[in-house]
């Protein structure tokens, strides 16, 4: 069944867990660099993710309209900001090399970012939606500090794939 609530940024935490696709001998990234081992990052805001699939139209000679579509590379993308500065969002996205520099290829920290939204109101019909992004590596971030407002840093991500799971409850 489909989930059809409307969800608040208060009925959502994100949570980054480890990836199968880890590469060996990398370690458990989660572990090395979030200070809360449950892989749950605190005041997060503006999470975004972004899903774009490559449509590619073929148009005869002599006709006006795409006469076929066909699907090509889907991309996932997005970004979070956090309102809680430690490096750790910093060395998820350079791996070993933000403790020491090296010459050699190192390899990047890979995981699962799982966004829950939960609104159990103890009325009828309300639900859940759980959406698992997977195979993440960060490719940016960024540090605001701005003079009248808090200091936010944000990372921009990239993914393989995402799935989203939505589940009715009864009250």
């Amino acid at each position: 069944m489909f989930n059809t609530n409307t969800f608040h940024g208060v009925d959502g935490v994100l949570t980054l867990a480890d990836s199968p696709d880890t590469p060996p001998d990398s370690g458990s990234p989660i572990d090395t660099y979030l200070a809360d081992q449950s892989g749950v990052v605190g005041r997060v805001l503006n999470v975004g993710v972004s899903v774009q699939t490559e449509v590619t139209p073929f148009h005869e000679i002599g006709k006006r309209i795409a006469s076929e579509l066909r699907a090509g590379n889907i991309n996932v993308s997005g970004t979070v900001e956090r309102a809680f500065v430690n490096g750790a969002m910093l060395r998820l996205l350079l791996g070993r090399y933000a403790d020491e520099e090296e010459t050699n290829a190192f390899p990047m920290p890979r995981f699962n970012m799982i966004l829950s939204m939960d609104n159990r109101r103890g009325e009828e019909g309300a639900g859940s939606s759980k959406l698992t992004v997977f195979n993440v590596l960060f490719n940016d971030w960024q540090l605001q500090m701005p003079e009248d407002d808090f200091v936010l840093e944000q990372v921009g991500f990239r993914a393989r794939r995402v799935t989203l799971e939505d589940k009715e409850v009864a009250a």
